[in-house]
Parts: structure tokens; C-alpha cells; sequence
């Protein structure tokens, strides 16, 4: 009588998620059997046809452009519209709680999409007003940011590109959305929010091909790289350039005397045959530091792709 009762609610649960009426008859499978081919229905329905996991194949390009408009009219989802997609990246485990609350800080639309992608990821799709402006994008990167910080205790990094006119247009999106995480998390560690049209010369350092990379980096330093810098010189290169080439200024910060920082600088010019005081050899160094740390940072990466 258990199984009757646990087949009874899958047949329940199959006709709520398709519309299928299904009768059975007698016939040779026991009801373990018989329950066990109706949860494996149930589950390759609900996989197939349940929102997250649309959302899910359609932000990774699996779902066939024919079967979008498909997909759309069974969630009800509009196809078109002025959407933004928004990642938010979350510590080891805490992208289904952010999620949770992303859906009770935004009544959901009908053109409002979320799902988790994993243990460290959820999206927010978010329909904007055609008299919305980039101003208003921005703001609510922060407010994502700013209320899971302050609602859940939830330090998150969120990242988002341009525009997505259609529910075809999202994998561009995410891809814009989850480099400019990428980039971010390589030269501008500290920021929160990362705009892919905003990270100007991080994106283009990154788009470099590996090879004219190492080129510019051994026409520089020969057969070494920043990386055999140590961490005082490395701090004392940083603080110049945060301190846009003023000496007096990194003096400050560094708690050094000004003739000490002069005699440092000219000990790394010595070593590097680059002054930084002077203009053109300060953009060499910045430039060979930062594709130096997208090297590395690629070098260490698996999977190649960041998505």
C-alpha cells in the first residue's frame, strides 16, 4: 500500500509538470519498478522543462536559437526586452543563500530571471525601463553588493556587461559578465563591481595574444620578469604608480625618507634600465606589470575557458 500511495503522488507530480494523465495498467513490473521508471520520467521532464535549469543552458549556449522562443513562451518569459545580466560571485558555498535573497529583494517580473550556476555563482537578468539609464545599472550592481553584505553577511563581487536585446543575445552577456569578473580579479582586486566596458586597459592587456605578451616582457627584461622582483622593490613600484609618480607623496606612504625612495628608484633603474620618474619608462613598467600578472594568472587557470 506504501508504494500505491508514493506512485499515486509521482503520478501526480508527472501530470502537474506535463499534463500527462497517465493510467497504468497491470502488467509484469513490480511497484518498485514501476516507481523508479515514473521518477525517471518526472526527472528528465523537470530537467528539460524546469525555468533554472533553461536559464542555466541558455546563459551556456545549449539551448538552439529555435527552441528559445519556445522555451519563452512556456515560462512566459518575453523574448525581447532591455535586459542586464548581472554574475555575482560569492565565497565557497553561499551563491544558493544569495540567490534566496536576491528573490526577496526583487519581485520577480515577468521579464526577471535567476538561478544559481553553482557553489560559488547565481545570476540576476534584470529588465530595465527604456527610460532607464547606465547610471541606473551601475546602482544596482552596488545595491546587490551593498545588501548582502549588510542583509547576510555576504561579501560578493558582481560583474555585468553591456546590453542583451534578446534571449538569444544572453551567452554574449554572460561572457562579457563573467570576464569582466576574470579581469577584475587580476588587476583590480579591490573594486566590487566590475563593469566589462569599464575595465579600459585591463581588457585590452588581457585580449593580448600570449606571444606578443612575452615578446614586450623579454624586450624589457631579457630572460627575467617582474616576477624576480622582491616584495619590497614590488611594493615601492605599486606605491609610486598609486601615488601617480609623485615622490614626495610615496615618501609618505611608505614611511620613508625622500632620498631613500630616490636612492631605491635609481637602484631599480640600474637593475631594470627603466627610471620610473621618467614618463615613458613608468608606462613601460606599469604595462610589463600588468601583463605580467594576466600571464600568471592564466598560466594558473584550468579549463581555459573562465565561463
Amino acid at each position: 500500500m506504501a508504494e500505491d500511495a508514493k506512485i499515486s503522488r509521482s503520478l501526480k507530480e508527472l501530470n502537474r509538470l506535463t499534463g500527462l494523465n497517465l493510467v497504468l495498467e497491470g502488467g509484469n513490473d513490480d511497484g518498485g519498478e514501476t516507481l523508479e521508471k515514473l521518477s525517471m520520467l518526472t526527472a528528465a521532464y523537470r530537467d528539460r522543462y524546469d525555468r533554472t535549469n533553461f536559464v542555466r543552458n541558455l546563459l551556456y549556449g545549449n539551448v538552439h536559437s529555435a527552441d528559445i522562443y519556445a522555451a519563452a513562451s512556456r515560462f512566459h518569459i518575453p523574448e525581447s526586452g532591455r535586459r542586464v545580466l548581472y554574475v555575482i560571485e560569492c565565497p565557497e558555498g553561499e551563491a544558493e543563500r544569495a540567490e534566496h535573497i536576491l528573490k526577496a529583494l526583487f519581485l520577480r517580473e515577468s521579464g526577471d530571471l535567476q538561478a544559481v550556476l553553482d557553489e560559488k555563482r547565481a545570476v540576476l537578468i534584470r529588465q530595465f525601463r527604456a527610460k532607464d539609464t547606465e547610471e541606473d545599472k551601475l546602482s544596482l550592481a552596488h545595491m546587490i553588493v551593498d545588501m548582502l553584505n549588510s542583509e547576510a553577511m555576504i561579501k560578493v563581487r558582481v560583474g555585468y556587461g553591456g546590453e542583451a536585446d534578446s534571449l538569444k543575445a544572453m551567452p554574449d552577456a554572460f561572457r562579457e559578465a563573467v570576464l569582466s569578473l576574470e579581469i577584475g580579479r587580476i588587476f583590480y582586486s579591490s573594486e566590487t563591481v566590475l563593469h566589462y566596458a569599464g575595465l579600459g586597459i585591463g581588457r585590452l592587456i588581457y585580449d593580448l595574444p600570449e606571444a606578443s605578451s612575452r615578446l614586450f616582457l623579454k624586450e624589457l627584461f631579457g630572460d627575467g620578469s617582474p616576477d624576480d622582483f622582491d616584495e619590497e622593490t614590488k611594493s615601492i613600484i605599486n606605491a609610486f604608480f598609486d601615488n601617480n609618480l609623485n615622490i614626495a607623496e610615496t615618501a609618505r606612504q611608505l614611511y620613508v625618507h625622500r632620498n631613500t625612495l630616490v636612492y631605491r628608484l635609481e637602484k631599480l633603474h640600474q637593475m631594470t634600465g627603466l627610471d620610473l620618474r621618467v614618463f615613458d619608462d613608468a608606462i613601460a613598467m606599469k604595462l610589463a606589470m600588468m601583463i605580467n600578472s594576466s600571464l600568471n594568472q592564466k598560466k594558473t587557470k584550468t579549463g581555459g575557458s573562465p565561463i
